[in-house]
């Protein structure tokens, strides 16, 4: 990798897994004439990438700006480079329906089910994120209080809250769990138990699951159902964005726009306004 993508990876605090997203569009621009770009230049070459999707493309935007913006300066004229951000298709979420069957899919009185239903709770409850879920320790527990603490994208430390119910699941699990491994979950897959699950450990834990329950599930489905069923249940946005340490509220909005409409009927004003109406004549 060329040394100044290096540099500048270096020198911004980049989660490990943004440094990786970053670096994969970076290493594409090595030996390009970069401090000649004009902004056509720049959109030439996203649109150049025919398997890049609009998303990746508006990813790629934004990183190589970043870059442009520290190489060389606020005054390079591909700065002023504009892409039209698509509307992502529909992204998978649970219902109330498939949230409960998942949770009731687990043998809470076997070491694998106890394990996998305190993650499925704890995800459903917290919203976090896979890597999130893969790097907690029993040190980031405060069980008595229902809290946890963990390291979030952006490097910094962040709380979340879970309910008695989940902290229930995680004491099952916690009677199974040998206390010599350092995360709080970990593989019990025979060739490699007690190694620290990764990304597609976990990822592969709950395609199992879909595969099991008939419908597709990832960690970052469980995340998006969070911010749905909280909603559904009555929860303002303003405590879902808090509670899924979002920094913006219209992340929340984003993560619940294929809320069903038919979730408006018991609050429509019409029946309310015809009881009160009837009640007024008798």
């Amino acid at each position: 990798m060329d040394t100044s993508i290096e540099n500048f990876l270096s020198s911004h605090p980049f989660a490990e897994t943004t440094k990786a997203k970053y670096a994969s569009i970076l290493i594409n621009l090595e030996g390009l004439p970069l401090s000649d770009w004009q902004s056509a230049d720049l959109l030439n070459y996203l649109k150049s990438k025919i398997t890049w999707g609009n998303s990746t493309q508006c990813l790629a935007l934004n990183t190589i700006k970043k870059y442009l913006r520290w190489k060389y300066g606020n005054t390079h004229p591909a700065l002023n480079t504009r892409l039209k951000k698509i509307a992502p298709r529909r992204q998978r979420t649970l219902s109330m329906d498939q949230a409960r069957d998942l949770l009731a899919m687990f043998n809470p009185h076997t070491p694998k089910g106890a394990r996998d239903l305190a993650i499925a709770a704890l995800a459903l409850d917290t919203g976090l994120r896979c890597s999130e879920l893969c790097r907690l320790t029993p040190k980031d527990f405060d069980l008595d209080n229902r809290t946890l603490s963990v390291i979030v994208k952006g490097g910094q430390w962040a709380n979340a809250v879970y309910s008695p119910a989940t902290a229930n699941c995680i004491y099952k699990w916690l009677a199974f769990r040998d206390p010599k491994y350092k995360t709080i979950f970990y593989s019990l897959h025979f060739s490699c138990k007690g190694h620290e699950l990764k990304r597609e450990g976990m990822n592969t834990i709950m395609r199992y699951w879909g595969k099991s329950l008939g419908f597709k599930i990832s960690p970052h489905d469980l995340r998006r159902s969070f911010a749905t069923l909280t909603t559904i249940l009555g929860a303002p946005s303003r405590i879902v964005q808090v509670a899924g340490r979002w920094s913006q509220i219209q992340m929340v909005e984003l993560y619940t726009r294929d809320i069903d409409q038919s979730l408006i009927t018991p609050f429509l004003p019409t029946a309310s306004l015809i009881e009160q109406i009837e009640t007024s004549y008798q």
